[in-house]
């Protein structure tokens, strides 16, 4: 005990320190009171609120999160149906205008068919026609040729 005393005496502790002691007991409580329990309550309020609102931006980001899945789903749905309505249209227009064409090419063969067949039939009425101008064509390059 005497160290004690003699450490206290040493840092200049005299006897006011037991007064000096009840000023700060007193203030701790008056704090207490006024200052510290509001700070508490207010620090408390906080946090509540701040576990509230982390809990709430949890589920909005799941909502968010399923909300894209069904976004994407609906995307790939009418994504699927539009391809399968334009490839069903494309299919009936190629079928039309493939069977237009095949129509078409027909007529033309037959045309053409007409046209050759004409075509042959008038180079066999000129043909004799042709053969016997030859005849007298050769036989004056003859008689030219001789004189």
């Amino acid at each position: 005990m005497e160290t004690f005393v003699a450490v206290f005496s040493q840092l200049g502790v005299d006897s006011s320190l037991k007064y000096q002691f009840i000023i700060l007991v007193v203030v701790f409580i008056a704090s207490q009171f006024l200052f510290l329990e509001k700070l508490q309550n207010v620090l408390e309020i906080r946090e509540e609120k701040t576990i509230k609102l982390e809990n709430s931006a949890d589920d909005v980001l799941e909502k968010a999160t399923s909300m894209q899945n069904e976004y994407k789903t609906k995307i790939d749905e009418a994504h699927r149906t539009t391809l399968k309505t334009s490839s069903e249209k494309k299919q009936k227009i190629t079928q039309k205008y493939t069977e237009q064409y095949k129509q078409s090419e027909k007529e033309l063969g037959q045309q053409v068919d007409q046209s050759r067949l004409e075509f042959g039939k008038d180079v066999e009425a000129n043909k004799e026609k042709y053969l016997a101008e030859s005849e007298s064509l050769s036989a004056s390059l003859v008689q030219k040729i001789l004189q």
